[in-house]
């Protein structure tokens, strides 16, 4: 397994930022390589949830919320060709705003294994420009 992990403070509440972040659709908004993903249950988005997603670079995959604990923490368990992501949220309060860590956790099979550096290293660039774009959208006043 290699892990990417990418941070950002916001002056957006704690609760906020989970509820925003943890619902997977969202993230067309602020990572220009979700090209779309849909909710494939009734709302509301929780543990259980599922989603089927279209990323540039991995292409179309599955993804479940496998632990949501609303407003701390949730893991998002994302399937692929070939390789699997885990996303783990953390949110904690900090000051007058929120703390958010976004752990990917990549793993892939024997054929894909020698990739996942590579990956890795492609992800934790375009993270950090994410995570500018996340915290604009997160100031933003209709969020």
């Amino acid at each position: 397994m290699t892990a990417v992990v990418n941070r950002l403070d916001t002056d957006a509440d704690p609760a906020t930022v989970f509820d925003h972040v943890s619902d997977l659709r969202t993230e067309v908004g602020w990572n220009p390589a979700a090209r779309r993903i849909d909710l494939l249950g009734p709302e509301p988005v929780g543990a259980g949830s599922r989603f089927a997603a279209s990323y540039r670079g991995t292409g179309r995959g599955t993804a479940e919320i496998v632990e949501y604990a609303r407003p701390t923490h949730w893991r998002t368990r994302c399937r692929f060709r070939g390789v699997d992501v885990d996303i783990v949220g953390r949110v904690e309060p900090r000051g007058r705003g929120t703390h958010l860590t976004l752990t990917l956790e990549l793993a892939a099979g024997r054929a894909l294994r020698p990739l996942l550096p590579v990956m890795a290293a492609g992800l934790r660039v375009a993270g950090r420009a994410n995570m500018r774009r996340l915290g604009r959208l997160l100031s933003a006043p209709e969020v």
